[in-house]
């Protein structure tokens, strides 16, 4: 008998959170049509960034801290497919558009193997011990670094040459001056994204040449794929929401 009252209040609870997050989404989904309407009738730039970083989050913080006064040795430029799950939202979000160009796109260049990118930088840098460490320079909802990551075969890199010294945090503050906070810490999927990122690094080292645009780029693609204002409504809202509650943890947590 007390083992069935156990499960009959586990049950209970598994009712209790499922219709609290059941709840959630339809309230998101609400939100996100109401607000896309009132955005409009206020005629209210949707594709504006309302919630933006203008600084490092820690772990950033962290790494420049760490090496960013070490001299650099190579850098590389490195592209690799956007996950599933950023294809899967993109098509949920898009109603599957996304997916149709794609095909679309592939027939028409006969290129079986397309798929889209994201960009980066990988930088060497050389420790006083003369060991290297590598270091990824990243914008994903914000621009990031990483200093433990991998490298795997999905992945086609770029040797970038260089003749003038430079540090991880010269480059960055360079870059950062030139271009701005908002530009400079912040992501928008189709006109601050990461391939922007990697441009302005580029610009900086005076690296912006045609065979390094022919790597990163995707032109012919990406002019073919247009989000909807409500499309650009959903991922602007989401990715606020998402900067909002990472800003909200590194303050409270990591600080």
């Amino acid at each position: 008998m007390h083992f069935f009252n156990i499960n009959i209040s586990i049950s209970y609870w598994k009712f209790i959170i499922l219709s609290i997050i059941l709840l959630l989404i339809i309230g998101f989904a609400v939100w996100l049509v109401c607000s896309y309407y009132v955005f409009k009738w206020l005629k209210m730039n949707i594709d504006r960034d309302c919630f933006y970083f203008n600084e490092y989050n820690s772990d950033c913080c962290n790494i420049l801290e760490k090496y960013g006064d070490y001299p650099i040795k190579r850098i590389y430029l490195v592209r690799q497919p956007i996950t599933r799950f950023v294809k899967l939202l993109l098509n949920i979000i898009t109603l599957y558009k996304f997916e149709r160009e794609m095909k679309k796109y592939i027939e028409t260049t006969k290129n079986n193997v397309f798929f889209p990118y994201h960009t980066s930088i990988m930088i060497e840098i050389e420790l006083p011990n003369k060991n290297r460490k590598n270091i990824l320079i990243e914008k994903n909802n914000s621009i990031k670094f990483a200093s433990d990551f991998r490298i795997s075969d999905k992945q086609d890199m770029r040797k970038i040459s260089f003749g003038e010294k430079y540090t991880l945090k010269q480059i960055l503050e360079e870059t950062r001056e030139r271009v701005g906070n908002n530009i400079f810490f912040n992501w928008q999927i189709s006109r601050n994204n990461c391939q922007m990122l990697v441009k302005e690094i580029l610009i900086t080292l005076k690296k912006f040449t045609k065979k390094n645009k022919e790597f990163m780029f995707q032109h012919e693609f990406t002019k073919h794929v247009k989000f909807s204002d409500f499309s650009l409504h959903i991922i602007n809202t989401i990715s606020n929401l998402y900067n909002t509650i990472e800003y909200i943890v590194g303050n409270t947590v990591f600080c």
